[in-house]
């Protein structure tokens, strides 16, 4: 069996390369096998004070008042034991008129997350085997480290003090917004990019999609063309109004200074953009810096 990393808001973990996201939120991930979703995610802030069947309680209360099942706790399955020894974990089961699934809470001490994965219909060798890659490559965050995102088609590596704002993953486009106390990092993506293209240039797209940020920023157009792609680039050439600057410094969501890159290639078939904002002046190889880990996944 083939596998794939899945990385999304401070967790990554492999699952079957056959496997798709068909559920997506902050703290939440669906994985479909291809007929109906199989496996679900979903993690929590603990703090240090974790009690254990406090916790399963009142977790249990949300999920039966939401989705109206029983949840039960159980033995851990045998095959499950040696990939969770690290944690103090919960098994549980629930069945319902139509279907029947089983899962597991455990507490991570050093990410101080609470972890709950659920495994829906019958659990066979495929799907106890996805369990047990998905329980011993788990990982957890390191705020101090750089945080990789993986997810669809889309790899990026970028600060692990930002924390995920907002997203949207529609057909044919997506975008996630990082933010911090200080700057703010967009990631785009298109798709087709020759039918996108067909009829207008990578700069005439990128200035219709950043009109607003273009026009609000001040910033001023570079545009690269070579034989299998082009480049546009956006920076500042002055500096932000007086009194722009004295509103970045009494608020921390105002972010005057901007920079965009937008990028096409022939071999991926997609635009991708990166679009900084900031409270402080932005190096200027900075968007630049971040599209070196920033890649689409063949």
């Amino acid at each position: 069996m083939d596998f794939k990393n899945i990385a999304w808001d401070g967790i990554s973990f492999d699952a079957p390369s056959n496997f798709e996201v068909s559920g997506i939120d902050k703290r939440f991930l669906q994985l479909d096998n291809g007929e109906q979703p199989c496996i679900e995610l979903r993690w929590y802030d603990a703090g240090r004070t974790y009690k254990e069947k406090t916790y399963f309680r009142q977790l249990a209360k949300k999920i039966e008042s939401a989705s109206g099942l029983k949840i039960e706790s159980t033995v851990l399955p045998a095959s499950w034991k040696t990939p969770l020894k690290k944690y103090n974990t919960t098994a549980f089961y629930w069945q319902s008129d139509l279907d029947t699934g089983r899962g597991v809470m455990f507490y991570c001490k050093n990410s101080s997350k609470v972890m709950l994965i659920q495994f829906i219909g019958k659990c066979d060798e495929q799907i106890d085997n996805a369990a047990v890659t998905l329980f011993n490559s788990l990982k957890f965050h390191n705020p101090e480290a750089d945080q990789l995102w993986s997810i669809y088609d889309m790899k990026a590596t970028l600060p692990g003090s930002m924390t995920l704002e907002s997203f949207e993953f529609k057909p044919g486009r997506f975008n996630i917004s990082l933010t911090d106390q200080t700057e703010t990092i967009d990631l785009y993506r298109f798709s087709p990019a020759d039918v996108i293209l067909k009829d207008c240039t990578l700069g005439e797209f990128s200035r219709k999609l950043f009109k607003e940020e273009i026009k609000n920023l001040g910033l001023s157009r570079a545009e690269l063309e070579y034989e299998k792609g082009s480049t546009c680039m956006y920076g500042q050439e002055k500096e932000p109004s007086t009194a722009r600057l004295a509103l970045s410094k009494i608020s921390s969501k105002s972010r005057p200074y901007g920079q965009i890159e937008v990028r096409y290639t022939e071999e991926s078939n997609r635009i991708l953009a990166v679009m900084v904002r900031s409270r402080r002046q932005i190096a200027e190889d900075r968007a630049k810096n971040i599209f070196k880990q920033y890649e689409i996944i063949q």
